[in-house]
């Protein structure tokens, strides 16, 4: 799972690129491996790098081209760097019947941010989504790779209170 210190590691690209390297070294055998080797880079990073893409693609043996065509496939990996935490609000059927349109409002109050923006500090970004998987959850909200849900308006401040309360 990502974390905070993760993707603020005061460590040199290179030595995450080193790390990530090591890491890809057991996916090479796995000719799928693609999409779990982006999830690496995008935990080691806070976003797949053209560096990482490079060196995915030197390791997996893919043309950086069909690297990068997966990340932009995709829309949970992303090519330029992100806020420290995602929050992502089901907007499909059944979460908004019970409730998502509030949910997404409250916070979009509470950090003075729209969908699809991130707040001054880096530290939230907000988007709307398609389907979370979660029906028999919701209203499901994503925050990172946490799933939460049933949620109300006031459980989704108090995750925005701890997301930009964090250090």
């Amino acid at each position: 799972t990502p974390t905070l210190a993760m993707i603020d590691s005061p460590a040199p690209a290179s030595d995450r690129l080193q790390t990530l390297r090591t890491r890809l070294a057991p996916l090479k055998e796995d000719p799928g491996s693609v999409m779990e080797a982006l999830y690496v880079a995008q935990e080691l990073f806070g976003y797949v790098s053209p560096e990482s893409i490079e060196v995915i693609a030197e390791e997996l043996g893919y043309p950086e081209a069909h690297v990068f065509g997966v990340v932009t496939f995709y829309t949970m990996f992303y090519t330029e760097p992100q806020a420290r935490s995602i929050v992502r609000v089901c907007r499909d059927l059944s979460c908004h019947i019970a409730g998502a349109p509030g949910i997404a409002a409250a916070i979009e109050a509470r950090a003075g941010i729209r969908n699809g923006q991130s707040t001054a500090d880096g530290k939230l970004k907000l988007e709307l989504v398609s389907c979370l998987g979660q029906c028999d959850r919701q209203p499901a909200l994503l925050v990172g790779l946490d799933v939460h849900g049933p949620v109300d308006e006031a459980d989704a401040v108090r995750l925005v209170d701890q997301i930009l309360g964090a250090e």
